[in-house]
């Protein structure tokens, strides 16, 4: 079975940081990239049965939540982590009510955020 997966960030350097990291757990199947909310809604379109996501908090136009939200109404299956510079309750609030399961701070040390999304990656490994 193929899975696909989607990072919704606007950084190029956490995009950058979280490819290299499925590369580095042999994650297979299709990754989509998303800079925007309307981008990453275009692409839940086009594949409504995308498995993962990597979403942003403060991703341009609306916010992550809407992204999470949207991606969970088309696969309620999805398994999606807020990944945000910020570690802040009151997002990570929202992004849970809208469906997400996992928070990752990325201004943590480097070692710590690299261990935490490898340690989700295997979680959700299928």
């Amino acid at each position: 079975m193929k899975y696909s997966f989607l990072i919704a960030d606007d950084s190029s350097g956490k995009i950058a940081l979280l490819t290299s990291l499925l590369e580095k757990a042999h994650w297979n199947g299709t990754l989509y990239i998303a800079q925007t909310t309307k981008e990453a809604m275009d692409i839940i379109d086009l594949d409504p049965e995308i498995n993962f996501a990597f979403v942003d908090y403060y991703i341009p136009k609306e916010n992550g939540p809407a992204v999470i939200a949207y991606l969970k109404k088309k696969n309620p299956a999805a398994r999606i982590a807020l990944v945000s510079s910020g570690d802040n309750a009151k997002n990570n609030e929202e992004a849970k009510v809208a469906g997400a399961e996992a928070f990752i701070c990325t201004s943590d040390e480097g070692d710590r955020v690299e261990r935490v999304v490898m340690e989700l990656l295997d979680e959700w490994n299928p």
